[in-house]
């Protein structure tokens, strides 16, 4: 048996098991559902403890399932994933330096729309503007989604808002109220980030050849384990909440939400979201800088439109911004 056949065996394994958790599966009825030998058994419940899962063995009784490690694997992913076609095929690692660049690299080479790539840590994991996204090992969630629409590159920037969106419904059920969206990629809970969203296209004039969606979530981080500079301005669910949080659990929720806010997108584009945006909005009616290449600007946040760009209220009218680094100005005193 090969490799690829042994982790086959042992997702086959360990989806027959968690059917009746607690439950123990006789090693007879064990080989006759899997089709295999005895021995194969052993080798795929040893493969099963490398991954992680507590699995309890008797000579006699048999196996059963304990617990599913707090890993992002294909096999937890897709276990009550609730998508018709997103996350349907995962790449999952435990180590990578960026998920874009892979994903980028699978697009590349065919991979279909819908396809993710997750990892336990990034060691170069990117943000906007080149900045870096700290991503520790098994403490947050490291993103990126395939997507091939056949709609002209320049509805593609508002796929940003749409993702905020679909992030915002999800991580609303674990802290209801206080999340927000500050335009046009980043998640606050409590005023300090908690999820970052980048958006890379490949396009030319006539057609988009494919987008990655990144996505960055702060899941399990501890105050400490924030680098210095950081800790004032982010925050993870399980600060706020002060007990860990289920990333798998969380992962298939947004993947959900995000497949019904991308079918929404392809043929409303923003216009069934754009309460949403304008209601999880950190910014509207607030008083801001934006920076945009060389041009700076100040003025006050009337509205997110349709296109999901940013209509600022300046000294010499209303400007219409499609991208930018916004910061919040701060009353005096």
């Amino acid at each position: 048996m090969n490799q690829t056949e042994r982790d086959s065996l042992t997702d086959n394994l360990i989806s027959h098991l968690r059917k009746k958790p607690g439950q123990y599966f006789a090693w007879e009825k064990l080989a006759s559902k899997l089709q295999v030998e005895r021995s194969e058994i052993d080798a795929a419940l040893a493969l099963a403890a490398d991954w992680e899962y507590k699995l309890r063995v008797n000579r006699t009784k048999g196996v059963k399932f304990v617990a599913a490690p707090d890993l992002l694997t294909s096999t937890e992913i897709l276990h009550g994933l609730k998508t018709r076609r997103l996350g349907r095929i995962v790449h999952a690692y435990r180590s990578v330096k960026s998920t874009n660049d892979l994903a980028a690299r699978l697009a590349e080479d065919g991979a279909p729309e819908g396809v993710i790539v997750t990892a336990e840590e990034q060691t170069k994991g990117r943000g906007r503007l080149g900045r870096n996204w700290y991503s520790p090992p098994k403490t947050g969630i490291y993103l990126s989604i395939i997507l091939r629409p056949t709609f002209p590159p320049e509805d593609a920037p508002g796929l940003s808002v749409m993702t905020a969106v679909a992030l915002a419904d999800t991580l609303i059920k674990w802290r209801p109220g206080l999340v927000q969206i500050k335009w046009p990629n980043d998640i606050w809970i409590n005023g300090r980030k908690t999820a970052g969203i980048l958006t890379e296209l490949s396009a030319e004039r006539n057609g988009i050849h494919h987008v990655i969606v990144g996505v960055g979530i702060n899941v399990n981080h501890r105050a400490g384990d924030f680098p210095e500079d950081l800790r004032a301005t982010a925050t993870s669910l399980r600060r706020e909440l002060r007990r860990k949080v289920d990333r798998v659990a969380l992962l298939r929720l947004f993947l959900a939400n995000f497949e019904k806010e991308y079918t929404a997108y392809l043929k409303y584009r923003l216009r069934k979201s754009l309460a949403r945006v304008r209601e999880y909005s950190a910014l509207l009616g607030r008083a801001v800088t934006l920076q945009s290449g060389q041009l700076r600007r100040t003025g006050v946040v009337k509205d997110i439109d349709r296109n999901g760009a940013l209509i600022l209220q300046t000294v010499t009218g209303l400007e219409t911004i499609t991208a930018g680094e916004v910061t919040v100005v701060k009353p005096r005193g």
